[in-house]
């Protein structure tokens, strides 16, 4: 550590009325005192080490209350989401838990916000995915000739084409003006 020994006596003074004035000023006297504390760490200085443990007596009630408030938000979007789900029951638009299990997956997987919309999709998607009893399939579809047609195709499609080519272009030859030609 360094000694005042060796400055002048008007050098002491200079640093003395420097430490005064910044010890006594509002603005910087906590300041002062930190470094003087970080300085000599064994010194006790009662405004600084009362701070320090009022502010961390502080901080451990502001994470305790904190964590309160954290707590108080969870119970209260535990209780809307079950109040969410007995609603779906009431309505009409889930019957058991595996319903509402499947609508919540629905959410997640749609990006759904709504329990009520997810539930309408999940009906949606019920009622569009039962088979209609009615098959779209109907072989008697064509009448008989083109059914006839269509067979020659299957057997020689270049003779079938030609043929085809053929039957239509003396149509045209015996009625030129039906076809606008």
């Amino acid at each position: 550590m360094a000694s005042l020994e060796d400055l002048s006596p008007e050098a002491r003074d200079e640093l003395a009325l420097i430490s005064r004035q910044l010890a006594e000023n509002p603005e910087t006297r906590e300041a002062f005192l930190r470094l003087t504390k970080k300085a000599r760490p064994e010194m006790t200085i009662d405004t600084i080490d009362m701070q320090d443990r009022m502010d961390a007596r502080l901080q451990v009630m502001q994470s305790k209350l904190d964590q309160m408030e954290a707590s108080k938000r969870e119970d209260g979007a535990l209780a809307e989401l079950e109040r969410r789900r007995r609603e779906l029951i009431s309505k009409g638009k889930a019957t058991s838990e595996e319903d509402i299990g499947r609508i919540e997956k629905i959410m997640l997987e749609k990006g759904i916000q709504n329990h009520e919309t997810a539930a309408e999709y999940d009906q949606w998607m019920r009622e569009n995915s039962k088979p209609t009893g009615q098959s779209f399939y109907n072989p008697h579809f064509m009448n008989e000739t083109a059914r006839d047609t269509l067979s020659k195709f299957h057997k020689n499609p270049v003779g079938a084409a030609r043929d085809e080519a053929s039957k239509a272009l003396m149509e045209l030859r015996k009625h030129p003006g039906r076809f606008g030609i």
